[in-house]
């Protein structure tokens, strides 16, 4: 219960606070979108309608359906519940709150038996040497889950597994390296195809000087994008006064810094309070990744982002808080 509550008291609020898509279709997905998203068949989204009195689309110019990103995400939360058994009747007229919590307490007890037996091909096809196995690996399991999963839960524990195992030996770096290319190729090519409306917040993407990790900053573009954000990535390693040089410059919303567990953590404290100093107040600093998990305190106005997942609602109470 106790990581229910610490759940609960940092992601449900945010989702209560979404901005009302429907005002606006242009900012939710279709329903060809959805169904790719989250798995959930155009047929039965319309019986749910139907059936539960959800989801509540909008209506484009043209009549079809659009889905605001918080309905997305609630039937995000079903479909991973479906999957571990649940009925829709039990389960579609909850409130997001209550899925949060049943998910949370059924995913603690198979998660390293899940971990195992989804990653374990993954070092499979890196060890046979076949570029080819890995591709389709990879795009077999980016077609299964559908991009937000694929980034949000799939590529956590594969980075994971792929470190250990370039550190036991098990592959080797050039290994280590050809995954990392290829996944991040497979990010690229999914996000490109996303092919949606984009909208504020303006987001530019980078990682402080002496951060070379790339792969969490593809991944948090990937999020972002899904939540149809405008976002330009500087790539690694950029100084502070080109940092705060480039967000003026582009007129940014949000400045998103990506640090791995490699950074400093004394030095990431100094960073966020230096940055936040130095920028405008309209621009919102956010922080995510290993490298700001320890980080007790932070100075107003910057925003920690502990897990991908976080992305989404706080996109939405960004864009609630604003006219």
């Amino acid at each position: 219960m106790a990581g229910y509550r610490r759940y609960h008291a940092r992601i449900v609020p945010l989702l209560s606070a979404s901005v009302d898509m429907s005002a606006d279709p242009l900012l939710g997905l279709n329903i060809s979108a959805v169904e790719r998203e989250t798995g959930l068949s155009k047929e039965l989204l319309r019986i749910w309608e139907r059936r539960y009195g959800f989801p509540l689309p909008a209506r484009d110019a043209q009549g079809d359906r659009v889905y605001p990103s918080e309905q997305v995400e609630k039937l995000r939360l079903v479909r991973r519940l479906l999957d571990r058994g649940l009925r829709p009747s039990k389960i579609v007229r909850s409130e997001v709150a209550e899925l949060a919590r049943l998910l949370e307490s059924m995913g603690n007890g198979d998660k390293h038996g899940q971990s195992a037996a989804d990653i374990d091909p993954l070092i499979r096809s890196l060890t046979s040497r076949d570029l080819g196995e890995l591709q389709r690996h990879l795009q077999g399991e980016l077609v299964v889950r559908g991009l937000r999963d694929f980034v949000a839960e799939y590529m956590p524990r594969a980075n994971t597994r792929i470190g250990e195992a370039w550190f036991s030996g098990e592959i080797g770096a050039w290994q280590e390296h050809c995954y990392v290319e290829q996944i991040g190729q497979t990010v690229r090519m999914a996000t490109n195809a996303l092919n949606q409306p984009l909208a504020p917040p303006r987001v530019l993407l980078t990682t402080p000087a002496g951060e070379q990790h790339g792969l969490g900053l593809l991944m948090v573009e990937a999020m972002l994008r899904m939540q149809s954000c405008q976002t330009w990535s500087l790539g690694v390693s950029l100084p502070l006064d080109d940092i705060v040089m480039a967000a003026t410059e582009f007129g940014c919303d949000i400045i998103a810094l990506s640090l791995s567990a490699s950074f400093p953590q004394r030095e990431a404290a100094e960073l966020a309070a230096v940055l936040r100093q130095r920028l405008p107040r309209a621009i919102s600093l956010w922080l995510g990744g290993a490298g700001v998990a320890g980080l007790k305190r932070l100075p107003e106005g910057v925003v920690r982002i502990d897990r991908l997942v976080e992305i989404a609602p706080a996109v939405n109470a960004w864009r609630a808080g604003r006219p």
